[in-house]
């Protein structure tokens, strides 16, 4: 069983080629005449150089902010990794989890329900349990679902007659109630009964609170643009004294051509 492939070949190309074209356009016009001026191997190491620079300090940004917006700057201004999310750990009429045992004693003791600043969380635990059942509903069912597939019941324009077989179960299809929370050894726990609107037993629903990790990339892109430093500032330094050399007096290279 299968729904709609939602998967846009063309737009991903048109991406693909724009991003290529501007690396080309930009970065290739700027490589053309550094090399009419120093030369082809000069002009590299001097671009390398420039670019891995400009991205040590917009990595920096990035990752620490730096003022960069005023005192309030925050910090993971670059491309996010996983954000902070609840996450299911498992789900059936009695929940038990090795890592957590206190899952086994809800709704009771150590559970309690949302009080203060755990009211916020609420809504973002009901989500991800409506999410959980409904990825889990459609494995069971044999549904293959894809991201984009909004079917009629849900506001959508696909329809029985768009799918191969079945409608997909998706999260508005379930209510969740009875959220609860608790914590062991510093991990915020969230659990809650679910049940298909449609009718069908309660299920309960386990989740823990994973902090993610946001600025990942701004590390990635930091750590690459050290090392790219690194590598290309000796040899850039190498080639400058050569050219100096050459300048003050010493023997050019055998012309060969146009750079």
């Amino acid at each position: 069983m299968r729904a709609i492939a939602t998967f846009d070949l063309p737009l991903f190309s048109k991406g693909a080629a724009t991003i290529a074209m501007a690396f080309v356009l930009f970065v290739g016009s700027v490589y053309v005449i550094l090399a009419a001026v120093f030369g082809r191997r000069m002009g590299y190491l001097v671009l390398a150089t420039c670019f891995f620079s400009w991205m040590l300090l917009l990595s920096a940004l990035w990752a620490f902010g730096f003022w960069s917006q005023g005192p309030e700057t925050p910090t993971n201004l670059g491309p996010r990794g996983t954000e902070p999310h609840w996450q299911p750990i498992a789900g059936g009429f009695e929940v038990a989890s090795d890592r957590f045992p206190a899952t086994e004693k809800y709704p009771g003791d150590p559970w309690r329900d949302p009080t203060g600043g755990a009211l916020a969380s609420v809504d973002p635990v009901k989500t991800t349990i409506a999410e959980f059942m409904a990825e889990t509903a459609n494995e069971q069912a044999g549904i293959e679902t894809l991201d984009g597939v909004v079917p009629a019941h849900a506001g959508g324009t696909i329809t029985q007659e768009d799918l191969a077989e079945a409608i997909p179960f998706i999260p508005e299809d379930f209510s969740v109630e009875d959220v609860r929370f608790t914590a062991v050894d510093g991990t915020s726990l969230a659990a809650g009964r679910a049940f298909y609107n449609n009718g069908g037993p309660e299920v309960t629903v386990v989740a823990y609170h994973d902090s993610g990790n946001v600025p990942v990339y701004s590390y990635i892109f930091l750590a690459a643009s050290v090392l790219g430093l690194a590598v290309h500032l000796p040899f850039l330094d190498r080639a400058e004294r050569k050219r100096k050399e050459i300048l003050t007096g010493g023997t050019a290279p055998p012309w060969r051509g146009p750079a």
